[in-house]
């Protein structure tokens, strides 16, 4: 094959990856934006990050952000009842797009990396970054059933059910579980040795659990443009580094 004709057969085929994940993205978004899992700007931010994520990556990205999506949305759902103290999740109304590009933003931008450069430590990174928001997110949903009340990390003082830097012993092993189900998931596609991906990816999203939880008590709210999507977004990058670092 000649390297033009070969140059073709790549472009075609990274345009039909790219049709083919502006579909799927699409059509999930619009069930979940009838399931109030997404908002309006949510859904349209989804179907972005989601074509990128196939067209640039693979069905590996798709996978992954596909688990953390799909558990997250579950869990929102679901009510506390008389068990615990949370109520009901904060993103029960559907996740903007804010939200989206926060947990979502940096495993994107793997994906972009991937097609760029073609070497499997962009999948590693992402599955750190998507390690990290999908602990986070099944520590804050999941710890919404605890007992007792929170402690933040930083003094162990009690707080209430979702303040910052807040976490309960079952939501510290709900982090973990998330993350152990993007390692496995992630090492399912990588390449051997899968078991020092797993662990890679598995110790970048619990790790990146507990600095989201410290910056959350520490500098979450201390300055107008320090959120919660920023602290999410510096955690999953954080995971993302982590998880390429361990598994070099």
């Amino acid at each position: 094959m000649s390297p033009e004709l070969e140059c073709t057969v790549h472009v075609e085929a990274f345009i039909g990856r790219l049709a083919a994940g502006a579909a799927g993205s699409a059509l999930i978004a619009a069930l979940a934006y009838r399931q109030h899992a997404l908002t309006r700007c949510g859904a349209w931010a989804a179907v972005g990050c989601g074509t990128i994520l196939y067209g640039a990556g693979g069905a590996a990205w798709a996978a992954l952000v596909g688990a953390f999506f799909l558990t997250s949305s579950a869990l929102t759902r679901l009510e506390s009842g008389p068990t615990g103290q949370g109520g009901r999740s904060r993103d029960r109304s559907g996740r903007d797009w804010t939200q989206v590009v926060a947990n979502g933003g940096v495993a994107t931008a793997t994906a972009v990396g991937h097609a760029a450069v073609g070497s499997s430590v962009w999948l590693t990174a992402c599955a750190g970054a998507i390690a990290v928001a999908t602990a986070d997110t099944w520590a804050t949903e999941i710890g919404r059933f605890s007992r007792a009340a929170p402690r933040l990390i930083t003094t162990w003082d009690r707080t209430v059910h979702g303040a910052s830097g807040g976490i309960t012993g079952i939501g510290t092993a709900a982090a973990c579980g998330g993350a152990l189900l993007i390692a496995s998931i992630g090492a399912a596609f990588a390449l051997p040795p899968a078991a020092r991906f797993a662990g890679a990816v598995a110790v970048a999203g619990f790790s990146g659990s507990i600095v989201d939880s410290l910056l959350g008590a520490t500098i979450e709210q201390r300055w107008r443009w320090i959120n919660n999507n920023a602290v999410n977004l510096v955690a999953t990058a954080w995971g993302a580094l982590v998880a390429a670092w361990l598994a070099r």
